[in-house]
């Protein structure tokens, strides 16, 4: 690993930390330590991927990426510091006879026994799906192991990145490593029919992919996905956990989330399960998707209304769930209370100190001319923003007051922490004052909230139905065998042609 790339790695992974609340990882343990290794990953962030891949390995990573990227000078300048490949595509204006050069700057690092990365759907994924792959990374990794006899140890790692809220500033980030495949088990195919070689690498990478990832096939059941999960997600949670209505095929996944590689079991994060209970719920979606869409189409217009509901009422559904009501009221106005008196003057420091560079990130990021690049214009206007107005604050108190440098640096360096604190305090400030205005407001409206209640728990219900009848209906379809895949959703109709 180059000097360069060591001390950038070092510094991004804590410019990452500010950035996102909290980033968790699993599998690393699988990546390989040395050899070479083509890192596999879905693309639904722009730049901000390659950041987020780059501070969670210790490989250094040569990535592939659009010729287009490559047109300003100082990105240029920097992705070739940092070994940078392009690809040439017909669809950003040049010319793809280019791209044999290319092939070979990555046969060369491969060979060496480097590392490179590849988004082999070829564009930022905007919906939480993957795409159909693109072919290069099959081609690449055979054709330099067959270019080696197939004794180079080539494997290629699939890679899931997971955003809780991919625009929003201070969320959550899962990435998940999986298996790594071992290229040379193509061999003997790829010398019989090298483009069935390529198909079938890229339509295993692509399964694997889609393992990693949650993947929701068709785009309009997104926001079903999304508000099904919200209601239903904590009760689906506490079944499994109780062991109860589990499919067979799906229970080392999401109870026990082994890899067949692994001796002992290892623990899923949260939020690692929170994306499994998301992809299981899509899946059902999906499956009545395309066996009885009428039943869909009436969830979709009952989540709908009940959507509608909370709208008029400015309620949100986890507000609801909970139900404040049956909390001690004198206990949550002390709480509040407390929380302001004893950590408010920290939080207000935090907010003074840190507001205006704040304000600034966000302009930039709003200006951003595509969407995919939001979070990395954010990112980069925080790199320059934040060291900038730390600096000028330090001078302005070097120049106007007589504190020694040793308290201004002290002071200069409490500023990211305390606007961390601001940011965790304002969050549980408006807990509870929502759980107090809830209790305000509907305390002498207990009809109008035990109706919205009832509606709930109807559409629970239907969802409930909905989860058993699928697993059952997969528990005939596969039997008892445990450790199988995760049943694939029925595919669209544009797949069907393909």
């Amino acid at each position: 690993m180059s000097r360069l790339y060591r001390v950038t790695r070092r510094l991004l992974r804590r410019a990452v930390r500010y950035y996102f609340s909290e980033i968790q990882a699993s599998g690393q343990e699988l990546i390989p330590h040395s050899g070479p290794l083509i890192f596999a990953a879905n693309h639904p962030n722009s730049i901000m991927d390659t950041v987020l891949l780059g501070t969670q390995t210790r490989r250094q990573i040569r990535y592939m990426a659009r010729s287009g990227l490559f047109k300003n000078l100082a990105a240029r300048t920097l992705f070739h510091e940092f070994g940078v490949i392009p690809i040439y595509r017909a669809e950003d204006g040049g010319g793809t006879s280019q791209n044999a050069d290319s092939f070979e700057e990555a046969y060369r690092a491969l060979e060496e026994g480097g590392c490179i990365g590849i988004f082999p759907e070829g564009r930022n994924s905007l919906e939480r799906k993957i795409r159909e792959l693109k072919t290069g990374t099959a081609r690449i990794a055979l054709a330099v192991e067959a270019r080696n006899g197939f004794t180079l140890g080539t494997r290629i790692q699939p890679v899931g990145l997971n955003f809780e809220d991919r625009d929003r500033v201070h969320s959550r980030v899962l990435l998940r490593f999986g298996e790594p495949i071992e290229v040379k088990g193509y061999a003997e195919q790829y010398h019989q029919a090298p483009r069935e070689a390529v198909r079938e690498l890229t339509a295993r990478l692509q399964e694997e992919m889609r393992r990693l990832s949650t993947h929701i096939q068709d785009e309009r059941d997104h926001a079903l996905v999304a508000d099904i999960a919200a209601m239903y997600g904590t009760e689906l949670q506490a079944q499994l956990a109780r062991g109860e209505d589990i499919a067979p095929e799906l229970y080392d996944r999401l109870d026990r989330p082994t890899l067949p590689s692994e001796k002992a079991p290892r623990e899923s994060t949260d939020l690692e399960a929170r994306f499994e209970l998301e992809q299981r719920i899509a899946n059902t979606v999906a499956h009545y998707q395309h066996q009885a869409p009428a039943r869909v189409a009436r969830v979709r217009m009952d989540v709908r209304r009940y959507r509608d509901h909370l709208a008029q009422l400015k309620l949100r559904d986890g507000l609801l769930a909970e139900n404040p009501l049956h909390r001690p009221r004198h206990r949550e106005a002390l709480k509040l209370t407390l929380l302001v008196v004893l950590f408010g003057p920290l939080a207000i420091f935090g907010f003074l100190n840190n507001v205006l560079p704040a304000l600034l990130v966000r302009a930039v990021a709003r200006r951003a001319p595509d969407e995919p690049i939001v979070a990395i214009a954010g990112f980069v206007a925080g790199l320059i923003a934040f060291p900038l107005f730390y600096a000028l604050q330090a001078r302005a108190l070097w120049v106007h007051t007589d504190l020694s440098p040793w308290w201004i640096a002290l002071y200069v360096l409490s500023l990211p922490t305390a606007g961390l604190a601001f940011l965790r305090w304002w969050r549980r400030v408006r807990v509870y004052r929502d759980r107090i205005l809830f209790r305000t407001f509907f305390r002498p409206r207990r009809n109008l909230l035990d109706a919205v209640e009832r509606e709930r728990q109807s559409l629970i219900t239907i969802f409930e139905d909905l989860h058993a009848s699928y697993v059952r209906e997969h528990r005939l379809l596969q039997g008892s065998a445990r450790g199988a895949s995760l049943p694939v959703p029925p595919p669209t109709e544009g797949q069907e042609q393909r």
